[in-house]
């Protein structure tokens, strides 16, 4: 299947997903930390970092949470590219 042009099949993003949920549900919100001392998140597909502010090293300040854990992140580019093929739901703005 192709995405935007990308070969899901051959994905380095999907390799450990094929448990993946069908119909999760996300909403855009600002990164933040829900532990003490953690300063950043990774996007569950491509790793990009996120974090407060963004930086050369975290340059995502907000991305799509997931609400059944609140800890799961996927960032704009991977959402757009998977959202579909995975039925991932979207909530809000």
């Amino acid at each position: 299947m192709y995405v935007r042009g990308v070969n899901l099949d051959d994905d380095w993003r999907l390799a450990d997903k094929e448990d993946w949920p069908a119909g999760r549900e996300f909403r855009w919100t600002d990164w933040f930390s829900d532990r003490p001392g953690w300063d950043h998140d990774h996007c569950e597909f491509c790793w990009a970092e996120s974090a407060a502010t963004a930086t050369e090293h975290a340059p995502l300040a907000a991305g799509w949470l997931a609400l059944d854990d609140e800890r799961t992140w996927v960032c704009p580019d991977c959402m757009e590219d998977f959202r579909v093929p995975l039925k991932i739901r979207t909530v809000g703005p």
